[in-house]
């Protein structure tokens, strides 16, 4: 590809400023500040494009800076040649305007692009990021000797591993490496080690609780043993108030009992007639009744003896037949008591088992039931919680385990990127270096005058010059020597990995050149007859240098 014209319509401090160039070495000559760095980047964008930044770094990136100084349009064109045909290629770079246009000058149709902005894959094949760090080369003089040497060795690991400037093989290493610290299984084996000390694996949580819950059990069970039951005693009958209704309706109340002591068993009416007996008389004491049948027999005695017969045997019959009757009531009698008495220590005896049975508990045996009961439940809650802590210590320890095995699977498959990158790194030498060491030991001999003949990139990327018998590391060269070696390595790079023809840009890196060495890099470059050459620079002695080494070149002045 060739650029012949470049038309800065409006774009940084240019407006309507046209610049013809030719295809072989162009030197455009201009002052500081007169705008060669903002021409060569209005190459780039005419080729590339812009993309606006984001945030903060918006307000000072490249899209910025070379926004037009009068606020007019941001706008550009520029014609370019290939080997097929001729094409104009227009732009807007506002970003609310943003537009790119491509034209076939012969028929002056519209070309589509393949990427949007963008020429890669419609005019050229070399992604931006390639060409701006092999054929573009900027100024070096910012630069110290070591941060030239880091950023030479880091370019060249990154071309010889992808092949593409788009990809950072060093930092990608660097990357790789911290990335293997987030995933460093330290802290969660401290932490491990931490919880394992707080286990309890000598308690049986299961067992504690069953024990709880059993002595709770037999609490309870000795709470129902005493307790107390509500009893209904039955009401002592009034004998007057029943009189009262027996005289109101006598026949009613009789059948009713009547009735009722049918329904009754033998011991319910013997317990019916005793409640009917109402309290005790003196007539209950043995010594009583047994008073009262002498007294009967003595009756039957003396009335047997009154008795106006004078047959003694009868008379004996009588009193006989009246002292037996008397007997016979007074053992009735004795028996029927003693029959009562039993029943009444049946009675006593089942009340007293009822009464130990439902023995009211005092209020302060309720309370100490209470309280034990309560102690329990807060054992019980304290064994389950001590269990859930257990728990949660395990699970936590189960998840440190899982996650210490994926850090590990993590770090495996980084160890693996980071050996991969780096075998792929050692085989430089033996593929891609071998014929980069080649093209820039000669390129290299050619502008230092044959003082540094040979350049050898090692398998651990470092960047060895021959300096006598041996070789030595480019932190000994001067800045203007690692510059063109650093020259020397781009033009060999593009060499082997750019095969279309896209211009040279050099902007002003001969500052550091003493004449010697500046009259020897001309002289290689004027040997790249087959790319366009475009030389920003402040020294007008560039040109006359070029017509006496017999090179045509082109004169630009901005």
């Amino acid at each position: 590809m060739r650029i012949n014209k470049l038309h800065l319509r409006d774009y940084g401090q240019f407006h309507d400023k046209t610049v013809s160039l030719v295809s072989g070495i162009n030197v455009v000559y201009g002052a500081n500040e007169a705008g060669k760095s903002t021409v060569k980047d209005f190459i780039i964008d005419m080729i590339y494009g812009i993309d606006k930044a984001r945030g903060l770094g918006a307000r000072f990136d490249h899209y910025e800076q070379k926004k037009p100084i009068n606020g007019s349009a941001f706008t550009g064109a520029m014609e370019i040649s290939t080997e097929d045909a001729g094409y104009l290629v227009e732009r807007n770079f506002a970003r609310q305007e943003k537009k790119t246009v491509v034209r076939d000058l012969d028929s002056g149709r519209e070309i589509s692009l393949q990427e949007p902005h963008s020429l890669v894959g419609t005019l050229i094949q070399t992604d931006k990021s390639t060409y701006e760090n092999t054929l573009c080369i900027g100024q070096m003089g910012a630069a110290t000797d070591k941060e030239v040497a880091d950023k030479l060795s880091n370019y060249i690991v990154n071309m010889a591993s992808s092949r593409t400037g788009d990809i950072d093989a060093v930092n990608a290493i660097m990357e790789l490496k911290n990335k293997k610290k987030s995933f460093s299984n330290k802290e969660l084996e401290q932490r491990e080690q931490e919880i394992t000390a707080k286990l309890a694996l000598d308690r049986d949580f299961d067992a504690e609780l069953a024990e709880v819950k059993e002595e709770y059990a037999k609490v309870e069970a000795d709470m129902r043993g005493k307790g107390t039951k509500l009893q209904f005693t039955p009401i002592k009958p009034n004998r007057e108030q029943d009189i009262y209704e027996k005289d109101e309706d006598e026949e009613e109340v009789e059948q009713t009992r009547r009735k009722e002591e049918k329904q009754l068993s033998p011991k319910e009416k013997e317990l019916q007639a005793l409640r009917n007996m109402g309290n005790k008389s003196i007539f209950d004491n043995v010594f009583v009744i047994l008073f009262v049948s002498l007294i009967c027999m003595a009756l039957v005695v003396g009335i047997a003896y009154l008795v106006p017969i004078n047959i003694p045997q009868i008379k004996m019959l009588i009193m006989g037949f009246g002292i037996a009757l008397v007997l016979i009531t007074t053992i009735q009698i004795l028996a029927k008591r003693a029959k009562i008495y039993k029943l009444l220590e049946e009675i006593e005896i089942e009340k007293g088992f009822e009464e130990a049975k439902n023995q009211t508990l005092s209020e302060e045996e309720q309370q100490q039931f209470v309280q034990r009961l309560s102690d329990l439940k807060v054992k019980e809650e304290k064994i389950m919680n001590e269990r859930n802590s257990q728990e949660q210590l395990l699970i936590e320890i189960n998840k440190l385990k899982k996650d210490k095995a994926a850090n590990e699977i993590e770090m495996a498959a980084l160890d693996l990127a980071i050996k991969t990158i780096q075998d792929l790194s050692e085989e430089i030498y033996d593929s891609f270096g071998s014929v980069l060491n080649e093209q820039v030991s000669e390129i290299i001999s050619r502008i230092t005058n044959n003082k540094y003949s040979e350049v050898k990139i090692d398998d651990q990327l470092r960047v060895m010059v021959k300096h006598g018998s041996s070789f030595i590391s480019m932190d000994y060269l001067s800045t203007g020597t690692i510059e063109q070696i650093y020259l020397a390595l781009r033009l060999s790079i593009a060499n082997v990995l750019i095969k279309e023809e896209l211009p040279i840009i050099v902007d002003d890196i001969f500052v550091a050149y003493d004449y010697q060495r500046l009259y020897e890099t001309l002289s290689c470059l004027g040997e790249y007859w087959n790319r366009q050459i475009i030389i920003f620079t402040a020294n007008p002695g560039i040109h006359d240098m070029f017509a006496g080494l017999g090179i045509e070149s082109s004169y630009i002045a901005l």
